[in-house]
């Protein structure tokens, strides 16, 4: 797996935005949001907390998004591919980071999650597509 990979400050700043300004509410564990993926990037979520979390909710977007999850040190697990309207249920074990890959190059990719579990330290950024 490659390293971790350390965010631009842009890029951190722009998921806390996107999560904050689509309604991200934080509750009891639990995340809620309107996730917004520009074209070309993967929203990355999670790496080196505690415990586990999970990823539930529907593709609201135009396009399809991959679903992947990568442990530190390991390549990248494709989990599935969520199709516009079709659902996400990601199991994310302690220390793995979720990624959400948009599979446009034109379209942004939405989608309507909910994250339950060790949200407490997770991380949050976007990346390009490799």
């Amino acid at each position: 797996m490659m390293p971790f990979k350390i965010a631009r400050p842009a890029s951190v700043l722009a998921a806390v935005l996107t999560l904050t300004a689509l309604g991200a509410a934080v509750q009891a564990g639990t995340i809620n949001s309107n996730l917004e993926i520009e074209p070309g990037q993967t929203f990355e979520l999670g790496g080196g907390q505690e415990g586990g979390f999970v990823v539930t909710g529907t593709n609201t977007g135009p396009v399809a998004v991959v679903v992947l999850s990568k442990a530190e040190g390991a390549a990248a697990v494709a989990r599935g591919t969520v199709a516009p309207g079709g659902a996400v249920d990601a199991r994310i074990a302690p220390g793995e980071m979720a990624l959400l890959r948009n599979t446009s190059s034109q379209k942004t990719a939405r989608l309507k999650l909910k994250i339950s579990g060790d949200t407490s330290s997770l991380g949050m950024t976007y990346s390009d597509n490799p």
